[in-house]
């Protein structure tokens, strides 16, 4: 998919708002909605909801910066009260499993429950008061694989209930549902003829004190192998070595 089809799954309206995790596939999503609606009408959704990550909030306010977007957090730090002892996203003592542990679990450790229903009522929310009617979200293919909350028939049934209301006609997209990160970064690639905006996200469950990301848990596993397939290197610093050279040879080998 080049820069002009996914433009093309963004409706024509006035603007958006943007739920931005700080990872890759919400700030990418945002690009994309800065170029169809111009960063003045675009506004982006973090929320703090007490994950261990919480250096992604940090990398959403640069990335905001930067495209000039307008910019807010939120505290949800009760979804994170709530999921102590039950999501290694939340809770430090629950160690952070790996690729292999998650796959084939139709609930992984890294499950926060209910979330993305939450935060998406939230979106909603914000979007009705400040009269926009399109919610951007970077749902993706691979998220599939662990998540219930996390595909096209799920946002479906989201914009089913958001139709009821009455006076504004609230539409969830998912613009990179059926992609995979490789896409993604093919298309961040033809807006800005670099990947440098990447630089700005965070994509890793459980990074270290000096915010380096893990290289081991399912989100760092995704990422780097998209990287690699792509045949570039990762700009984000990771607390274990990673010859990308060699990845990135072996993969067009």
């Amino acid at each position: 998919m080049n820069v002009e089809q996914a433009l093309s799954l963004l409706p024509d309206t006035k603007g958006c708002v943007v739920i931005l995790s700080g990872g890759l596939d919400s700030t990418i999503t945002m690009r994309l909605a800065v170029q169809k609606y111009g960063a003045e009408n675009v506004a982006a959704l973090t929320f703090d909801y007490g994950q261990k990550q919480s250096r992604e909030i940090d990398m959403a306010r640069m990335s905001t910066n930067l495209l000039r977007v307008k910019h807010k957090v939120v505290d949800a730090s009760f979804l994170g009260d709530i999921s102590m002892g039950f999501s290694a996203n939340v809770d430090k003592d629950i160690a952070m499993p790996t690729i292999k542990d998650v796959l084939g679990d139709p609930r992984p450790k890294t499950y926060v429950p209910n979330r993305n229903m939450i935060l998406m009522s939230i979106a909603a929310a914000y979007a009705e008061v400040n009269n926009v009617d399109t919610i951007l979200c970077g749902l993706q293919v691979h998220d599939e694989y662990s998540y219930w909350d996390t595909t096209q028939r799920w946002v479906d049934k989201v914009n089913n209930v958001l139709q009821e209301n009455r006076n504004i006609k609230i539409k969830l997209i998912a613009p990179f549902s059926k992609l995979s990160k490789l896409e993604e970064l093919r298309i961040l690639h033809e807006l800005d003829g670099n990947l440098d905006l990447a630089s700005f996200t965070l994509t890793c469950y459980n990074p270290d004190e000096e915010h380096r990301s893990c290289g081991k848990c399912p989100s760092c596993s995704e990422r780097i192998a998209n990287f690699v397939k792509f045949g570039h290197k990762d700009p984000v610093q990771y607390s274990v070595n990673i010859d990308w050279d060699k990845l990135i040879n072996n993969w067009k080998n």
